[in-house]
């Protein structure tokens, strides 16, 4: 059985939000990865890579939220 695809949504909050918090409303910034990754594992580490590759973190001010979602459910639920 093939790993299921999703897609790599990256939540960008202040340091200041417990992470619990953070999520696409309240969220500084609410990026996607550019391609789909297959499997969760693969999803998160793309999503790692991106934040550092993309320089999306102002060190001591934010940090980054990774979220993986399955294409089939977006729309159907709200994401972060």
């Amino acid at each position: 059985m093939p790993a299921m695809m999703y897609i790599v949504y990256v939540a960008i909050c202040l340091s200041t939000m417990a992470p619990r918090d953070c999520d696409r409303a309240s969220a500084v910034d609410w990026v996607a990865a550019p391609e789909p990754q297959q499997g969760l594992a693969a999803c998160m580490i793309q999503g790692q890579e991106y934040i550092s590759q993309a320089r999306l973190v102002q060190p001591g001010k934010t940090y980054p939220k990774v979220y993986c979602v399955p294409p089939t459910s977006i729309g159907k639920q709200n994401v972060g």
